[in-house]
């Protein structure tokens, strides 16, 4: 039969993950003037938004967007995934 990838997981440095999520945190979008991540972030909006909260927004498969299932694990500095 056929196999296909319904999710997987991913692992970044907890550094990455910060450093990514706050070059996009100050993004306003030119229409309405209002933060980018605003609307990456799902529930949380761009006040409440972290970047473990960003990336879980991402790869939830419910978001409209997500071709699969990514489930972001943010590894702590100076280690190595398990």
């Amino acid at each position: 039969g056929a196999r296909a990838v319904l999710e997987y997981q991913l692992f970044y440095s907890a550094r990455y993950a910060e450093e990514a999520f706050a070059s996009c945190q100050g993004v306003r979008l030119p229409a309405t003037g209002g933060y980018a991540i605003a609307t990456m972030c799902g529930r949380y909006g761009a006040q409440l938004c972290t970047a473990q909260r960003w990336l879980d927004f991402q790869g939830d498969k419910n978001n409209g967007l997500a071709p699969l299932q990514i489930d972001f694990h943010l590894v702590p500095n100076g280690s190595e995934p398990g």
